[in-house]
């Protein structure tokens, strides 16, 4: 039987192939989870839920209606939610004097105000189960420094600071709210992004030897999520150590993909 046999959780932000979300989910399928996938790409959703079989329920983190519908269609169809992670996100890259209103907007709508969204269903719903856990997953970035990511860090770090907040009003229901931050994480995307020249010049700093992986993701979450977990307000830096150090500078990130780092 495994450690979350009998549990019903809710994954937001599973939409793309192989992403966090996607491995969190499968993860927790593993251990015996009845897993709910949602984030905005129905397509994306289904394929997932059709050779994993978690469900799909479509939802857009930043629409606070969407969000609390995902939560009392979940209760409705299995009767409780007993974890909630939120693994949604967006990028945004660019010299800080350059960021426009449009990207700021974005960033907060996405990240910070769709995590108030998605902490506020899940207090109701975690209320009526009678305790639970909530997982935000965030970044390094909200701690150390990363050039032309401002916007991405300053709503990680509200993220992460209204998380510790939520964790210490609501303990007393039994609930739990941690934060796990990875560091550069190896996706298919990111290896359509960065040549293998860049992610190595990441992996340098990593005092592991390497770059974070979805399923270093996944493991941290399934801790956090479990009821073994006597933890709550907390940053799980799943990074290799990166925090020991620091990202590298967009100079040398550069000089990488020239073939010259």
């Amino acid at each position: 039987m495994g450690s979350l046999a009998g549990k019903i959780a809710i994954v937001m932000g599973a939409t793309r192939e192989a992403n966090m979300g996607q491995a969190i989910a499968n993860r927790f399928i593993k251990e015996g989870a009845t897993v709910v996938v949602s984030g905005r790409s129905a397509a994306g959703l289904d394929a997932f839920a059709a050779q994993s079989g978690a469900t799909s329920i479509p939802a857009d983190v930043s629409s606070r209606d969407a969000v609390f519908s995902l939560f009392q269609q979940t209760q409705e169809k299995f009767g409780r939610v007993d974890i909630a992670v939120n693994a949604a996100a967006t990028p945004q890259y660019g010299p800080f004097e350059d960021m426009t209103e449009t990207e700021i907007d974005e960033m907060l709508a996405i990240i910070f105000k769709g995590g108030i969204w998605f902490m506020q269903a899940a207090i109701g719903a975690l209320k009526a189960a009678g305790g639970g856990a909530i997982v935000n997953i965030s970044s390094t970035v909200a701690d150390i420094m990363f050039e032309n990511h401002a916007a991405y860090m300053g709503a990680k770090a509200g993220l992460n600071h209204m998380t510790r907040a939520v964790a210490n009003e609501f303990g007393q229901y039994g609930i739990r709210a941690n934060i796990i931050a990875p560091g550069l994480t190896d996706t298919p995307i990111l290896n359509g992004t960065f040549p293998q020249a860049v992610i190595d010049a990441f992996a340098r700093e990593y005092p592991l030897g390497r770059i974070t992986s979805v399923e270093d993701v996944a493991n941290a979450t399934l801790f956090a999520a479990g009821d073994e977990c006597f933890m709550t307000g907390q940053t799980f830096h799943v990074s290799g150590g990166l925090t020991l150090r620091r990202n590298p500078t967009t100079a040398e990130i550069h000089r990488a993909a020239a073939g010259q780092g």
